[in-house]
């Protein structure tokens, strides 16, 4: 009954075969969906980085921010009228989209640091006042709270 060896010899080597093509299949179809999702993200990366560009260059946030810092920013929170309040929160509102994108990811914290630094710390430190009060108004210490994280990041950031 030698032929029951050999055909058993024979069993054993498909079986080997068939477990390293599949391995070599597994393998490469894992390589294949790492492809993908490295592409989805690079996608969601410069989707969120022109949607986010183009929300800073906006007329409608940059007229907020020049009227705003034209003289209101320095007024007490009390003190500012409800179209001022309204474009403080506009210009921090846009920040906070910004901070969070960067914090999930979606768009590369060096490159926004590199381009906004010093227009984001300049604007938060000018806007240090409207924040305080709108804070204490709304009893929320955490309002603007991932801006906040962002620009300390930023402010002590080697760049």
């Amino acid at each position: 009954m030698w032929w029951v060896d050999v055909l058993a010899d024979v069993s054993t080597v498909a079986a080997s075969l068939a477990v390293i093509v599949t391995t070599v299949f597994i393998w490469w179809q894992v390589g294949l969906q790492r492809q993908d999702v490295d592409t989805d993200k690079r996608r969601l990366q410069r989707e969120s980085l022109a949607s986010i560009h183009e929300t800073l260059q906006d007329e409608k946030f940059r007229d907020a921010r020049a009227e705003f810092f034209a003289g209101p920013h320095m007024k007490d929170y009390d003190a500012l009228e409800d179209v001022e309040k309204r474009r403080a929160r506009f210009i921090l509102s846009v920040y906070s989209l910004m901070s969070r994108m960067v914090g999930s990811g979606a768009i590369d914290e060096a490159l926004y640091r590199d381009y906004w630094r010093s227009t984001l710390l300049r604007d938060w430190d000018r806007m240090e006042n409207f924040i305080a009060g709108e804070r204490l108004a709304t009893r929320s210490h955490s309002l603007f709270e991932a801006t906040e994280k962002l620009a300390e990041r930023w402010r002590h950031a080697d760049v």
